[in-house]
């Protein structure tokens, strides 16, 4: 059989590992062995996908349960204090990643040493450098959201950022061999210890302090941690020139990218500390927690497994496109029935779980779990993209999302209210999501039919699951969802 007929139907790189010796250009291909490395191949990436699934579910459990536990031990508005402190935490790592862990992976002197050194130097640096400006925005931020505990919690909690720029870049060495089983049982464990730390915490102390306590003890067994994943000894202060180019060439997609994906992802939770009382927010964070622990499911399987992957192969558009298509086809279809089943469940959850000062929630859920679906499309989309070293379409598409959100929320808020908001924070991300398939388009990279199909497979379950839930009586049916429409709409 000739190369041409076979890489039909075989990806480049199993083609290659059969070649006799490795020499392409002998043809001298054994089927047995073709399918042997086929079946070896997917193998590898469903052990690694499970591994990755096993932590963030376990990950996603205990933040759930620490959710509740947190909510009923503390008031909504320390959460939503806290809700703001961790969104400016999250928009100082962004602001600033300059792709470091990113580079690691995709560059193929990642693993030398001059490499890591420099690498590790530079994040170093990073901390300090964040937490010298959290010191100079704090008394600004303060005033901005008219929060005087602000000028107190800020320059302890921006301690986080030294301690975790300390951090060994031995997590991402793991991510770059495909290591993940480690990687994984370290995240469990340091999952498992920053709940009991925070809610224990919270037990004793049910103050703001507890929350900023947790943060700063979590961080650092976290941190701690990672020096035993490798050899503790191989980190060396140093600076490398051609290694730190190497790093900020890559980086800058990756800096762009990470600036305005805060921007997109955290919009909401700063207007809205502003626009909203903080009891508000605290009840809309609830809702957040749930849908973000979906979304960065997606984005974890994503970065750990499709990302590294890509990126080893080193494919072109159409062998890449070949490559994902079968394994994306069922895939999107499974998430779509499975998050279909949560949308209609979610009201139901939250009135079960949390107490009467997080009703609210009931109608918030669902809404942006809507817009979690895109969210998860994008997810994959953008890790494809980053694989082959396109990170500028992410940014594009997040920048879209930022724009849609700052140009319409702000006017239609006191029109429309809070659900109407969350409404068009979930439209958001539908925005995001068209943009980056048109990206995927240019490149040759779209999968807009299957996207089509599981969509309506999505909406279509949304409205049969309910239909049947309100039979079983589990669900009261589309009642209080049409009634919450009217209400927003006035």
């Amino acid at each position: 059989m000739k190369w041409s007929g076979l890489s039909r139907f075989f990806p480049n790189d199993i083609l290659k590992e059969s070649a006799v010796g490795g020499n392409m250009s002998s043809k001298a291909i054994t089927i047995p062995i073709l399918f042997h490395r086929l079946i070896i191949s997917r193998i590898g990436l469903l052990n690694a996908a499970a591994w990755v699934a096993t932590h963030y579910v376990l990950e996603q459990v205990l933040r759930l349960g620490t959710s509740v536990a947190l909510a009923w031990l503390l008031a909504p508005h320390l959460l939503g204090t806290m809700l703001l402190i961790n969104t400016l935490r999250t928009g100082g790592e962004l602001l600033s990643d300059v792709g470091i862990g990113q580079g690691i992976v995709r560059n193929g002197k990642g693993a030398e040493p001059r490499y890591l050194n420099t690498a590790w130097t530079i994040q170093i640096g990073r901390g300090f450098l964040l937490y010298s400006a959290t010191l100079a925005a704090t008394i600004p931020l303060a005033n901005v959201y008219g929060n005087p505990e602000l000028k107190s919690l800020l320059p302890i909690a921006g301690l986080v950022f030294v301690i975790s720029g300390f951090a060994s870049p031995a997590r991402f060495l793991l991510q770059k061999r495909m290591q993940l089983r480690k990687l994984s049982l370290f995240g469990m464990g340091t999952a498992l210890a920053s709940s009991a730390v925070n809610v224990g915490l919270a037990f004793y102390s049910p103050t703001i302090w507890a929350l900023v306590a947790g943060l700063l003890i979590s961080t650092a067994i976290s941190t701690l941690g990672s020096y035993f994943l490798i050899n503790w000894r191989m980190q060396v202060l140093s600076f490398d020139r051609e290694a730190a180019r190497e790093i900020v060439g890559f980086g800058k997609w990756i800096f762009l990218s990470s600036l305005v994906y805060f921007a997109a992802m955290n919009f909401d939770r700063l207007y809205l500390a502003g626009a909203v009382p903080l009891a508000v927010l605290g009840v809309y964070g609830v809702a957040r927690t749930i849908t973000d622990s979906i979304t960065r499911l997606f984005q974890r399987l994503s970065s750990m497994i499709i990302f590294p992957k890509i990126s080893g192969l080193q494919l072109d558009a159409a062998a890449t496109r070949n490559l994902l298509l079968p394994i994306r086809r069922l895939t999107v279809c499974i998430i779509a029935m499975a998050l279909a089943c949560a949308v209609v469940l979610a009201d139901r959850f939250v009135a079960l779980t949390y107490d009467d000062r997080y009703q609210a929630a009931q109608i918030y859920l669902p809404i942006l779990l809507v817009g979690t679906w895109f969210s998860v499309l994008a997810a994959i989309g953008d890790a494809v993209m980053m694989g082959i070293g396109k990170p500028s379409s992410g940014a594009i598409a997040n920048a879209a999302k930022f724009l849609f959100i700052l140009a319409v929320v702000p006017q239609q808020l006191p029109l429309i209210g809070m659900i109407g908001a969350v409404a068009l924070f979930a439209l958001a991300e539908v925005v995001r999501y068209g943009v980056l398939t048109w990206r995927k388009r240019a490149h040759g990279l779209s999968f807009l039919g299957q996207d089509a199909f599981a969509t309506l497979l999505f909406f279509s379950s949304i409205v049969a699951l309910r239909q049947i839930a309100s039979a079983l009586h589990i669900t009261p049916g589309f009642s209080p969802w049409v009634d919450s429409v009217r209400l927003a709409l006035g």
